[in-house]
């Protein structure tokens, strides 16, 4: 979000909001994660999840102004409703219990929970939602139960109440935490949801509102209250206020984010963590607006989620993706006017991003001369790079065509293109401790 008062809806509809570029880019990344969400976790497996619970943490009115295209454009509660129900369809798949769907809607004004009950949602035809009782929908295939409930209250006041519904529906859990700056969301509440079974978090760490107030040494209080609701003490101790936007101090945030959620955001007890990380650049080389953060402990969530943040991925240069992995620039946005809807990724990005690959996994492959699997070598790195399973897939494709790995499975020497977890990646014997030295795909 940019200026608090510029994001306010009035209850009747009609004031809504502009719609800015980088929020676009958030609600079509949120979209098309949510409907493979919904795809994977139910479609597959002898028997896929039946029930997910979605919070909206921050959730507006519904609806935005697109003056560009002269057009409304709809917000995260009616994304996540129609991602949820194209995931339903996709997955096409019906068991014994239908899929049940529980949505959570949360702000801090009653006009915004006016607007979004009374105009937006009658606006695409959700209206009969409104009531928060359980209602069918139907596809060909079977049935999807779907339920909404609206808080009006501030998230940190309400999240406990939101942790006591998931729990008590069991299921799977998606919370979107959208906040105005660091103090609405508490690294206290980020754990409380870490800790549940099956959940995930897209957080908005809105780091250019954190630079400009938090790390004014001068302003100890803000420093001391930053420290306390996000548990940071120790962290961003080397900040140098004269170089805030150089690439790299830009660098030297994200590292820091990424060490202060992975070490404070998950329990103690959890064992698998996974964040990544999609920057929004305002313009070109200038300062990190904020950070997509999403938070997992699942390795597929992790491949799920970094695919959708590629299609929206609009950053050429080399040295933003050894920095943010992945971004968004406005300017591009404004200069090309059309999002990257499809997946049609550049040959130089792809480029990119297999030499990133290459300066990580032959190590790896090397520190393991009894084989390593594919699924670990994914686990290891895929927070580290801005590659997809595509991409991995056609890096190891590659050295396999050209004799330099060897991939077995269940024993047997696999010349298939697609692969397993469970797949084993070993050098061939000739490579044994030198390894990629004479590569012919890459030479040193």
């Amino acid at each position: 979000m940019s200026k608090k008062d510029e994001i306010t809806w009035l209850a009747d509809g009609s004031y809504l909001p502009d719609i800015e570029p980088h929020t676009k880019a958030k609600h079509l990344i949120l979209e098309e994660y949510i409907a493979n969400y919904i795809r994977i976790l139910h479609g597959t497996g002898r028997r896929g999840v039946t029930k997910f619970t979605f919070v909206d943490g921050f959730c507006g009115g519904g609806m935005y102004e697109d003056r560009d295209n002269r057009e409304k454009w709809k917000g995260s509660p009616i994304r996540l409703i129609e991602a949820a129900r194209k995931g339903f369809k996709k997955a096409g798949r019906q068991y014994d219990e239908p899929l049940d769907i529980k949505y959570i809607f949360i702000d801090d004004k009653q006009s915004h929970i006016e607007c979004l009950k009374n105009y937006s949602f009658p606006q695409v035809g959700l209206g009969y939602l409104v009531d928060e009782e359980q209602h069918e929908y139907r596809e060909e295939f079977g049935q999807c139960i779907e339920q909404c409930q609206f808080i009006l209250g501030e998230f940190e006041q309400v999240i406990n109440r939101c942790i006591i519904s998931v729990e008590s529906r069991k299921g799977s859990s998606f919370f979107l935490l959208d906040p105005f700056g660091w103090s609405h969301v508490s690294m206290n509440s980020i754990r409380k949801i870490n800790d549940l079974s099956g959940s995930e978090i897209l957080y908005t760490y809105m780091i250019d509102y954190l630079k400009r107030f938090a790390f004014v040494k001068y302003e100890k209080n803000k420093r001391k209250t930053f420290n306390k609701i996000l548990e940071a003490e120790g962290y961003y101790e080397s900040v140098n206020l004269d170089n805030m936007d150089t690439f790299g101090e830009q660098a030297y945030y994200r590292n820091e984010a990424m060490r202060l959620f992975r070490d404070r955001g998950f329990p103690k007890h959890i064992q698998e963590k996974y964040i990544f990380t999609f920057a929004v650049i305002p313009k070109t080389d200038s300062r990190v607006l904020y950070y997509l953060m999403h938070l997992s402990k699942n390795l597929r969530a992790l491949e799920v989620m970094t695919d959708s943040f590629w299609k929206q991925n609009n950053v050429d240069s080399q040295y933003h993706f050894k920095i943010y992995g992945l971004a968004f620039e406005t300017q591009k946005y404004y200069q090309e006017n059309q999002f990257i809807l499809e997946f049609n990724i550049n040959k130089d990005k792809n480029e990119l991003c297999i030499d990133k690959l290459h300066e990580q996994l032959p190590d790896i492959i090397g520190d393991n001369a009894d084989g390593i699997t594919y699924g670990e070598i994914v686990k290891r790195t895929m927070e580290l790079n801005p590659a997809s399973l595509l991409h991995y897939e056609s890096y190891f494709n590659q050295l396999k065509n050209n004799k330099e790995i060897k991939i077995f499975r269940d024993g047997k020497e696999f010349n298939g293109t697609k692969f397993k977890r469970s797949d084993i990646i070993k050098l061939p014997r000739q490579y044994q401790g030198n390894l990629f030295y004479n590569s012919k795909l890459f030479p040193k």
